[in-house]
């Protein structure tokens, strides 16, 4: 079984203690909280569709006291599979309580694990966050320089779920087979939601579209204004509910803007009528 951990950049836990899984195989979320702790807590949620919560670890994890911590970092990677490296606008120039860059000390987290990961050949996969641009070789330490030419994700705000989807396809390609595990509940989600979307497919084939009787409602405006108004309103919303996939009601719209239309003919028509007899029987009294 692979096993998801959540890697908080800043706080780090030996792979054997505090309840995480000895397990081979995992995959780390590195993250630097002043820059992407948001971003990365949201991936950490949305991974949950594609890996049992069992499998994700995060945040509650921490050096206990006395420990080495670059031991626990060697530990904790030493069967690692996969490290997402989340990069955001300020990831490369964040800078300690001395004005110094982080990325040029030593025992920085972040270039910690990086740098541990790469020399161990673990796969490595930079996800860049908010059209941040990927660092380049010259910019960072000299044993994280491969990592300019490790190829990345990018995940934006606006396509979050297909981007982490992409991601998450991307890493199952990784792991052994059978070792990823989908939690039920969220896979029965996912699988209602594309039952749903198959189900309203299926549905736009079998109906045709209904006409939405503008131009008969514009006329029958014309003719008779109020009446027409009325027509005018349901036509306007056949479209609008077609596409949001409301069948039903945008067939009733349109049989409605049909109907509201005739009646508004028949009864301008009617009007016309009996104003032409009246016009007639005073030039007959003339």
């Amino acid at each position: 079984m692979k096993t998801v951990c959540f890697m908080n950049s800043i706080i780090f836990t030996d792979i054997k203690t505090n309840g995480m899984s000895a397990l081979p195989g995992t995959i780390f979320i590195n993250y630097r909280k002043d820059d992407t702790r948001w971003n990365a807590l949201a991936l950490y949620n949305e991974l949950q569709k594609y890996f049992e919560k069992d499998q994700i670890f995060k945040d509650f994890n921490t050096i206990l006291p006395g420990d080495d911590f670059v031991v626990s970092i060697e530990n904790a990677l030493r069967k690692c599979d996969v490290l997402l490296v989340v990069i955001g606008p300020n990831w490369l120039s964040m800078k300690d309580e001395s004005g110094n860059r982080r990325l040029d000390d030593p025992d920085d987290f972040v270039r910690l694990e990086v740098s541990t990961a790469l020399s161990r050949n673990i796969q490595v996969i930079p996800v860049l966050i908010d059209n941040t641009v990927m660092p380049k070789a010259a910019d960072l330490p000299e044993n994280m320089k491969s990592l300019y030419r490790r190829q990345f994700v990018e995940i934006d705000n606006t396509r979050f779920e297909d981007d982490v989807r992409n991601l998450a396809e991307a890493i199952k390609k990784v792991l052994p087979e059978g070792s990823v595990r989908v939690q039920h509940e969220e896979k029965n989600k996912y699988d209602d939601r594309k039952e749903e979307a198959e189900i309203k497919k299926k549905k736009v084939s079998a109906k045709p579209k209904p006409a939405n009787n503008l131009v008969m409602g514009i006329l029958a405006t014309i003719l008779c204004f109020p009446l027409g108004i009325v027509s005018i309103i349901a036509a306007n919303k056949v479209d609008s509910l077609w596409s949001e996939g409301k069948f039903d009601e945008a067939i009733d719209e349109s049989r409605s803007a049909q109907k509201w239309a005739i009646i508004a003919i028949i009864s301008a028509l009617i009007v016309y009528v009996i104003y032409a007899i009246g016009v007639a029987d005073q030039v007959n009294n003339y």
